[in-house]
């Protein structure tokens, strides 16, 4: 009877803390009510809560304690797994060193929480966390998962210092989220151990080894069979997991709207909040098809497959019935592209192997879709705050070869105005022609024109923290990750 009234309280608590948030976060009103609360005994479970993004896991007496103790506590540790689910942390550490991650997961979500600065949330050990994040944030200035686990992997943890943030920072349970590969291991060592069993003993008589080996068989099929309901327990509990985390994308594109309506609101308070979302909304652009809106229509001498000389179909229907005569017709428009200008960001922090990649990646997609005419003009142009490097090519074949051999030239600033001037000043001279546009690839934000260009314009950021920077409005924008970038060419 005592558990049953635990229960209905530690119950009551959580959805009074779930009403806390809704109140003051109006954009998690939708998030908030995802979870279904699971009691758990206290020998299943470490920490106040845990959450595989459907469930919330709790130990009902330790939810009464901490409320008696500190009634922010269980709204704290609520938004905390919350935020966690929002910006997709327990599905995307299965390729991460678990504890790196978990850390990384953690701090990014308690800095977002400090900077939300919620009475309701408050708890007594903040200040703690104040002493780390201006020294965290000096290295990873957006402050997400994915920019801190590279941090900390890069520059790698002493193990006091890693248990010294993990004690600050940690506020829930991470055992859910790699189930899956838990099951394996416990499956793999189960494995060793009967092969382990079999292998040890005494040597038995010709009958006891009979009898032995039946059972090993015996054994065997029966591991067999576990084994192939395990995978098939493993695939079903991955495709529950994929729909869970499709879920809470689409609670995350709903979050990102509301806050950029309400942003008056929140102001800057949700800063970091935004850029965590941008990691989870993001869309990778399709390369091959952002190429292709340079194109402009040119004659181009080839038979079109998708045109046909009407005269010889309709010939073909009444002289034989049922079989039409197609020709297809020797000329088509099509999109080509003649004169081209790529700028390359040599600022400071740029990375040789990744423009080269980006070059070749560029130059393969037009290739492949046979995106130029048969003679070209392509200038690449090599500028930090100023132009550093110009290359006139003339054919796909002459770009592999600078690609192949470029050298990088700058490491300066970064100003995109340079570049304009130049160009502008080529199409007054009348060196261009028919520009069909100009790509700019950078790793971050510059000084843009003043105005808008005569001719189509595009900045492909190359930025692994998911933020897209701010274009002018005549601008057309793309982000491309390092591992996309490398994929792509590879």
């Amino acid at each position: 009877m005592e558990s049953l009234k635990i229960e209905e309280l530690a119950q009551e608590i959580l959805l009074l803390a779930q009403r806390r948030l809704m109140v003051d976060l109006r954009f998690l009103c939708k998030a908030s009510r995802q979870f279904k609360l699971n009691g758990m005994k206290e020998e299943e479970l470490d920490g106040l809560m845990a959450t595989d993004g459907k469930k919330l896991c709790y130990v009902p007496e330790r939810i009464v304690q901490a409320f008696k103790e500190d009634q922010h506590r269980p709204v704290r540790v609520l938004l905390h797994l919350t935020l966690h689910c929002m910006l997709g942390h327990p599905f995307r550490g299965q390729d991460k060193v678990s504890d790196i991650w978990n850390l990384a997961s953690d701090v990014a979500v308690e800095k977002i929480i400090r900077q939300l600065d919620l009475y309701s949330c408050s708890l007594q050990g903040d200040e703690g966390q104040q002493e780390w994040l201006p020294v965290l944030e000096e290295y990873c200035p957006h402050m997400t998962a994915e920019e801190l686990y590279r941090y900390f992997l890069d520059r790698g943890l002493e193990e006091g210092r890693q248990g010294k943030l993990a004690q600050l920072f940690e506020k829930d349970s991470h055992f859910l989220w790699n189930l899956g590969e838990n099951r394996r291991d416990v499956r793999r060592n189960r494995g060793k151990d009967e092969k382990n069993r079999q292998d040890g003993g005494d040597k038995k008589t010709g009958e006891e080894d009979a009898k032995e080996a039946e059972e090993e068989v015996t054994v065997s099929d029966e591991m067999l069979r576990q084994s192939g309901e395990d995978e098939t327990e493993e695939k079903l509990k991955r495709r529950k997991r994929r729909m869970v985390q499709k879920e809470w994308k689409e609670i995350a594109k709903q979050a990102e709207t509301d806050l950029k309506t309400f942003s008056k609101r929140y102001g800057q308070q949700a800063g970091a909040l935004m850029d965590g979302l941008a990691s989870i909304t993001f869309e990778e652009c399709d390369y091959s098809e952002f190429l292709r809106r340079f194109g402009g229509q040119h004659e181009v001498m080839q038979l079109s497959e998708d045109e046909f000389d009407m005269i010889y179909y309709t010939y073909g229907l009444k002289k034989y019935g049922n079989i039409p005569l197609i020709e297809p017709l020797e000329f088509r428009d099509d999109k080509r592209i003649r004169e081209f200008v790529i700028a390359i960001d040599t600022s400071g922090s740029v990375q040789g192997d990744i423009v080269q990649n980006f070059l070749q990646k560029t130059c393969d997609v037009l290739r492949q879709t046979g995106s130029f005419t048969e003679r070209v003009k392509i200038y690449l142009i090599q500028c930090d705050a100023q132009i550093q490097h110009i290359e006139e090519i003339e054919s796909l074949d002459s770009l592999e070869d600078v690609i192949a051999g470029l050298r990088l030239y700058g490491f300066g600033g970064t100003d995109f105005g340079p570049v304009f001037q130049y160009v502008d000043g080529l199409i007054e001279s009348g060196e261009l022609t028919d520009l069909n546009g100009l790509i700019y690839f950078t790793d971050g934000a510059g000084m843009y024109p003043e105005k808008k260009p005569e001719y189509k314009t595009a900045f492909v950021f190359n930025r692994d923290d998911y933020i897209s920077p701010h274009v002018p409005y005549w601008a057309i924008r793309a982000v491309l990750t390092t591992d996309n970038i490398k994929v792509l060419n590879g």
